[in-house]
């Protein structure tokens, strides 16, 4: 009976997990509050946080980051962007790639090509507005992943949108659960890293109310990684995330900001 279980002791397990690798930010202050130089495949993890707090911004950037070339530690894949709320833009993303791009090249010291146009390729973007939609692409992503295999990232931008619709309480805690458990599969068996936007809702108390992430308790018990990113200071371009939930990570708080050329470390 136990021959069809693989048993690992403490060794080989902590071998095995940090063997995965993982998708830099382009900022070393946000790679280390991850805890994984970055986002980890194999795992879940949701950005929250109030629109401009750079939710967006950091998907597109990982979108790019995904391309990095082995010979510097990247994985030299693809990614899959599911927009519910049309916050991806081609324009933004391409500045973002082309200055992602050319840092690599002047590390490995290579000459500029004109291969835009083959980076572009390797993002694959899929719009899935309202409910219904959303739900029958998350439940055909198995045979989209199978069809192209070099997908190591999978964004969904945001949760919340595709639930504003009008659903009941008890209906839509099925139906995430349902979809997690998609996710869930897709992310471990495939060693494709995910990455959910969630937005921000205010929790009624006895006296006050606070901020949290929308859908509850429940809900944030299914990622892996939970960073709540902030914007106390837009006008001067800075922002903080703090890594309120992880499996293998302690809380961590670090700041970054955003440029023309992506996500970078707020000394740069």
């Amino acid at each position: 009976m136990t021959s069809q279980f693989k048993i690992l002791n403490a060794t080989e397990f902590w071998q095995k997990e940090n063997s995965f690798p993982a998708i830099p930010t382009f900022s070393q202050s946000l790679d280390n509050v991850l805890g994984n130089k970055g986002i980890q495949v194999g795992s879940i993890t949701e950005l929250l946080g109030l629109p401009g707090s750079g939710k967006t911004q950091l998907c597109l950037q990982l979108c790019a980051s995904v391309q990095i070339p082995t010979e510097l530690g990247g994985l030299d894949a693809e990614a899959l962007y599911i927009d519910t709320n049309t916050n991806y833009t081609i324009n933004r993303f391409k500045e973002i790639l082309s200055a992602s791009m050319e840092k690599c090249r002047n590390i490995l010291n290579t000459a500029k090509s004109n291969c835009e146009s083959d980076h572009l390729k390797r993002l694959h973007y899929v719009n899935a507005f309202g409910l219904e939609k959303f739900c029958s692409l998350i439940y055909t992503l198995p045979q989209l992943i199978t069809e192209r295999p070099n997908v190591r990232l999978i964004i969904i931008d945001s949760i919340t949108f595709p639930f504003k619709d009008g659903i009941a309480l008890k209906q839509r805690t099925g139906v995430l659960f349902r979809l997690s458990a998609v996710l869930q599969k897709i992310s471990v068996e495939n060693q494709i890293a995910i990455v959910i936007t969630n937005e921000m809702s205010t929790r009624i108390g006895l006296s006050t109310g606070s901020l949290v992430g929308a859908f509850g308790d429940a809900w944030a018990h299914i990622c892996n990684k939970r960073v709540l990113l902030s914007a106390p200071k837009p006008l001067e371009n800075e922002r903080f995330a703090a890594l309120v939930k992880s499996n293998n990570s302690p809380e961590a708080v670090g700041k970054f900001q955003i440029t023309i050329e992506g996500i970078r470390d707020t000394s740069e």
